[in-house]
């Protein structure tokens, strides 16, 4: 199994803890609520849940080439390629906790909650899945890799459609952008999974949704949602 907490992530992963401490003192009066979801985000990025094993072709990477995409994102690729079949993956497909199982449900309680913004957060979806989906990537021994900067085009995004609502931003940063952006990027990820030639395109011994690759893109969404919606 993978480290459960990447070298190059560790600072990362500290500065996001850090960055809680004043936002709850922000929002510890009207977004409690947000802010615990946001902090168990965090907490739990640690947890990968199997879901299912399938395979997928092993990149043909000289050993510095494994070695430096490795230390880069915190993967094991060396031991992970000499693992199992000389050409194939046995690939284990998991959900992290923290950047797929909490975000999601606390989306759908929001969106349940205002049923009556369906169609507005609907079509937020739609272009935020088609963004996710089109800048992320396949990377050969990592898994889906997508941009940590990815879920901010939910921002703009959201408030042009609230304009003519007149919602409180508070209720903005909920439904209009961190649901979107939730649904969208998570969206994008499963459609470039199920879209891919497992025979063709290389792959990795892990695809870790909402984990490694793309955990970055969430919580920075998330985190910037409950700010957001803090201002109000």
């Amino acid at each position: 199994m993978r480290r459960i907490v990447n070298e190059p992530d560790l600072k990362l992963f500290v500065f996001y803890g850090l960055l809680l401490i004043p936002a709850f003192f922000l929002c510890y009066e009207s977004n409690i609520p947000f802010f615990f979801v946001v902090a168990a985000m965090l907490l739990t990025s640690v947890i990968e849940i199997p879901v299912y094993k399938t395979r997928t072709k092993k990149p043909e990477y000289r050993e510095l080439e494994a070695v430096c995409i490795g230390e880069f994102y915190g993967v094991s690729i060396s031991e992970e390629m000499q693992k199992g079949n000389e050409r194939m993956y046995k690939t284990s497909v998991t959900l992290n906790v923290g950047g797929f199982i909490i975000p999601l449900f606390f989306a759908f309680y929001l969106l349940l909650s205002y049923p009556a913004l369906l169609l507005e957060v609907a079509m937020s979806v739609l272009l935020m899945m088609l963004f996710s989906y089109m800048l992320s990537e396949v990377k050969g021994g990592v898994g889906i890799v997508i941009p940590g900067y990815v879920g901010i085009f939910a921002i703009p995004l959201g408030l042009i459609l609230a304009a003519p609502l007149e919602l409180p931003l508070e209720n903005v940063a909920g439904l209009l952008i961190f649901v979107p952006a939730i649904f969208g990027i998570l969206m994008g990820m499963l459609i470039r999974l199920a879209t891919l030639r497992k025979e063709e395109e290389v792959g990795s011994a892990f695809f870790n949704i909402g984990g490694i690759g793309s955990f970055q893109s969430i919580f920075l969404i998330s985190l910037l949602a409950l700010l957001i919606g803090t201002v109000a």
